[in-house]
């Protein structure tokens, strides 16, 4: 969900904002690197791998903590609201957070606490990625003008091809 929200904002954002949703995505990456590092030292079963309920739809039997799917969303939102002060992306975005938190607690994939962790990496992540935000610039403004060359291509022969169609 937030890929595609991101993927459809760069198109309509000038450059800072478009730095700002690269960032936010580097502090999503980051968050899930150290979700995998957890994992390797920590397992926690999930709800209905303890016979607590059953799941609402099948899923692997994998350490529950934390989720990477909030987490995931939790950086990113956290990333624009506060290290980029961007509320009108990092709101909808941590709404959306928020409910998906709920509905991997209420499906029986995840618990409470498991939430709960989700929040504290997603935190740390956003951290570490402000601190090393100014470093990355040179990196980030290249892979910004990669991806303006590809889409300035793919729209010219769109049109192209629609011109002689």
């Amino acid at each position: 969900m937030a890929a595609i929200l991101f993927a459809g904002l760069w198109f309509f954002v000038g450059k800072s904002k478009r730095l700002a949703l690269l960032e936010a995505t580097w502090a999503a990456i980051l968050g899930l690197g150290i979700n995998q590092l957890i994992g390797l030292f920590y397992f926690h079963p999930r709800p209905y791998m303890i016979g607590l309920c059953a799941p609402l739809f099948p899923h692997g039997p994998e350490t529950s903590f934390p989720s990477d799917h909030v987490t995931l969303m939790f950086a990113a939102a956290f990333y624009l609201l506060l290290a980029r002060r961007w509320t009108a992306c990092g709101i909808p975005l941590l709404a959306v957070a928020l409910l998906t938190a709920w509905g991997r607690v209420y499906s029986g994939i995840h618990f409470p606490f498991d939430m709960a962790g989700s929040l504290a990496v997603g935190f740390i992540s956003v951290g570490l990625t402000h601190l090393s935000s100014r470093p990355l610039n040179p990196l980030n403004e290249r892979l910004i003008r990669i991806v303006d060359q590809l889409t300035s291509r793919l729209v010219q022969t769109r049109k192209r091809g629609a011109s002689e169609g």
